[in-house]
């Protein structure tokens, strides 16, 4: 009953955390995607969290873009033993604006049905 009560008081579902990878160019970010106030203890690998993080280097001047296009690997998984590297493509337009695509692939985990 705790996380739902953080949950309010914040008004958040979960958090997106993320640090700065070194030593690999192309791999930008590792990061963690937690939201145990809606029952999701970890996230392995989420389309959720890398969609808005996309934008933010590009944003604050953290990562530099090549002609206008930030282009980076994000990791993530790696704590719930279910690795996954999400691509993420940034575009920034002549206004300043960010169009921001993920691509990755994805393996069935289980199935269930509802009824």
């Amino acid at each position: 009953m705790r996380a739902r009560t953080r949950h309010r008081v914040r008004g958040s579902n979960g958090f997106f955390v993320f640090t700065r990878a070194t030593g690999e160019d192309h791999l930008l970010t590792w990061a963690r995607m937690v939201a145990p106030a809606i029952g999701i203890v970890e996230d392995p690998v989420t389309g959720n969290g890398y969609g808005p993080l996309g934008a933010y280097p590009v944003r604050y001047g953290l990562a530099p873009a090549s002609d206008e296009r930030l282009e980076f690997t994000g990791r993530q998984g790696e704590a719930t033993r279910r690795p996954g590297n999400v691509r993420v493509t940034v575009d920034t337009a002549a206004d300043g604006s960010h169009c921001v695509s993920i691509t990755g692939d994805a393996v069935t985990a289980f199935r269930a049905e509802l009824s």
